[in-house]
């Protein structure tokens, strides 16, 4: 997997060129895949491994299948480069870890355990399941409390040079965990409360996260000077972000084992599902026409990236969130929805897919996007 730099990538880390320094004699001429790995690489995990709920939800099992293997080979092989990066690369990860441009994209491999372990949980391998849910806990402890520390202590540059679609990661975390729990309770006996309560307390930490994150990009996008690197594939998330915690919300919504906390809780957390769910499809259109004016207007080159995930992961995450909500009574208009998503979806994984194996067959393509195309702003 060519893992080429770009000013669009998820999360911008490969912005402006910066000196890294570089660790061993020749390594990096020997391995400069691992060493300048993007930080949001298991994006490809995450949309991979949710284009294959969506196909399981629709009943194609056997294409699901197909990318769940995928889904679980892309996460180990991408485990092993991480770790050997770590390894040969230490000062580069470190400087990843303290850029606030680049160390949001870890969270990719806290919500990619998760689509994978939601998976797991659907093919009845619950162990496994909660294994990678364990894992995925602890990882999304550490990143959380050392971004706070990153931007309390490390970050020096203003709002506008780092925050973009990336920073929804946090929300999109919180949301998988809350899936993956709620999952696990819902296949297992009743005594699994204690999972319920941890899929409420990462719902609704991860709305929280969200109003924040939000709230500062739509302040970055109207506010302040904007250039196409600003717009990349991250600013999916905005509409992700959403669509994941929709469907966290559906699951505590339809858990099946009724207590009078999830009665009590049910009114709230539906409104607010449902309100997440039309600002998540107000965003869709926008997106559209956002990416239109890229590579239209602007003409951007499209080439690969690995932030383009970014795009694939909120599709099929709106496909199976349209799907669980639309199991809700009342809301069953929603399921209109799947089909026409889940072809885009796989559309998109496909596109993705072929621009990742073009760069392979030629590597000299252009790694460079436009990006720097400044938005006018007219006054009247």
């Amino acid at each position: 997997m060519s893992g080429p730099t770009s000013q669009r990538g998820a999360p911008r880390q490969d912005g402006p060129p910066r000196t890294r320094p570089a660790t061993g004699h020749g390594v990096a001429e020997r391995a400069p895949f691992a060493a300048d790995l993007a930080t949001g690489y298991f994006a490809c995990v995450m949309a991979t491994g949710i284009v294959s709920i969506a196909l399981l939800l629709h009943g194609d099992e056997g294409v699901s299948r197909l990318f769940f293997i995928l889904a679980g080979a892309l996460y180990a092989v991408l485990i092993v480069l991480y770790l050997y990066r770590a390894w040969a690369f230490p000062r580069r990860v470190w400087a990843d870890l303290t850029d606030a441009r680049a160390v949001f994209g870890y969270f990719t491999f806290v919500a990619g355990t998760d689509v994978l372990g939601t998976r797991v949980a659907l093919a009845r391998q619950e162990q496994i399941a909660l294994g990678l849910g364990l894992v995925s806990v602890v990882c999304w402890a550490v990143l959380s409390y050392g971004v706070l520390g990153v931007l309390l202590f490390y970050n020096r540059e203003p709002i506008e040079r780092v925050i973009d679609g990336s920073w929804l990661l946090t929300t999109v975390s919180c949301a998988s965990l809350a899936v993956l729990a709620s999952t696990l309770a819902d296949a297992g006996p009743q005594d699994r409360l204690w999972l319920l309560f941890g899929a409420y307390a990462f719902w609704a930490l991860g709305v929280l996260l969200y109003l924040i994150v939000i709230t500062l990009i739509l302040y970055r996008f109207f506010f302040l000077p904007l250039t196409t690197g600003d717009l990349g594939p991250p600013t999916w998330l905005t509409m992700g972000a959403t669509a994941i915690t929709t469907l966290a919300g559906s699951h505590l919504v339809l858990y099946s084992h009724a207590t009078p906390f999830l009665l009590g809780m049910r009114p709230f957390v539906l409104g607010v599902t449902l309100l997440l769910w039309v600002w998540g499809s107000w965003w869709i259109p926008f997106l559209v026409l956002l990416d239109l004016w890229t590579y239209g207007v602007v003409r951007d080159y499209l080439t690969y990236d690995p932030a383009l995930w970014s795009i694939v992961f909120p599709l099929g995450m709106y496909t199976v969130a349209c799907e669980t909500m639309g199991r809700i009574d009342g809301l069953h208009i929603v399921q209109g929805l799947v089909t026409p998503f889940l072809g885009i979806a796989l559309a998109a994984w496909c596109a993705v897919a072929a621009l990742f194996l073009w760069r392979w067959v030629w590597p000299r393509w252009p790694r460079r996007v436009g990006g720097q195309e400044h938005l006018e702003r007219h006054p009247g």
